[in-house]
């Protein structure tokens, strides 16, 4: 099963039996069973097996099946670190990176496996010694990325059947950050994660804000109200990156404004979660699209 033929680039299972010849030039020992090897493209690939870094460097590997998990696209920075990481956590992490990268249908960072097992070795060394660790933003978490805490739930699963170990239901909740930053511009970097919990808590915030100002709960399964988070998402990013886009359609906006008074307020009420988390504010162009997303909310509510 190739997930990478998914778009995923996390990790791979080799087809064990397959037939025909098989050669892989194994080039660095990361430990005794990780190294960096050179795939048929001529890539780097980070790959994983019993024995497989003990040899002397370079070799050429002429065996598939000794192969159980291949990495793509992991950062060189972060190979050192896969050095300290128990196998156990390391499969772990792969398979629930492999897992979120087929449910989601998306391509994420290369990096997530890694900075995913880094976190997992500290959780389950916090179980041992029986440190529980609240995460502040379950609630949050719950009601913006369900989706993603429910791949963090069944990493639960992953992570006691290669451990043993059982994590709290906290940890499902970091697990789906993990698995929200690296769906992010496909970045995944840990420094990435600052961005993603504070983005969590001011898109939980926009959504209340819009409930407060048309009146009901928000239905946050529907495909308006989805589409509605996506764009809150990339524009989050935007504002950050002070990449906002520029006015060009005050005009429309204007007479937007004037047509549908109800959805600039909502905007309106937006924009002010925005100055006052991001210290950042919507263009004229912004807003628009805003109002735009509202009043398809409006739309989505009344034909239920």
């Amino acid at each position: 099963m190739h997930v990478d033929q998914l778009g995923g680039n996390i990790a791979v299972w080799p087809c064990k039996g397959a037939q025909g010849s098989f050669f892989m030039l194994i080039l660095k020992k990361i430990n005794n069973n990780v190294a960096l090897a050179a795939s048929d493209a001529g890539d780097e690939v980070v790959v994983f097996g019993k024995g497989i870094g003990f040899h002397e460097m370079p070799y050429e590997l002429a065996d598939e099946s000794l192969i159980q998990r291949k990495f793509y696209n992991v950062p060189e920075n972060l190979q050192d670190m896969m050095v300290s990481l128990p196998d156990d956590v390391l499969l772990a992490a792969g398979d629930i990176a492999c897992d979120a990268s087929q449910q989601l249908g998306c391509k994420l960072s290369g990096a997530l496996p890694m900075i995913l097992a880094d976190h997992l070795q500290f959780a389950v060394q916090r179980d041992d010694d029986q440190v529980y660790a609240p995460n502040p933003l379950e609630h949050e978490v719950a009601f913006i990325y369900p989706r993603e805490l429910e791949l963090g739930k069944r990493g639960l699963d992953i992570v006691e059947r290669h451990t043993g170990v059982r994590l709290g239901d906290n940890e499902a909740t970091s697990i789906a950050l993990h698995i929200v930053n690296a769906e992010i511009d496909g970045l995944g970097r840990a420094k990435d994660m600052d961005f993603v919990m504070k983005s969590t808590r001011v898109l939980d915030e926009v959504t209340h804000a819009v409930e407060d100002q048309i009146g009901h709960p928000v239905d946050t399964t529907s495909y308006a109200y989805i589409r509605f988070l996506a764009h809150l998402r990339y524009l989050i990013r935007r504002l950050v990156k002070g990449a906002c886009q520029q006015t060009e359609n005050s005009s429309l906006f204007i007479q937007a404004a004037r047509d549908f008074p109800e959805a600039y307020q909502c905007a309106y009420a937006i924009n002010r979660v925005f100055e006052k988390e991001l210290n950042q504010s919507c263009s004229d162009e912004e807003l628009l699209y805003l109002m735009m997303h509202i009043n398809r909310l409006r739309s989505s509510a009344q034909r239920e």
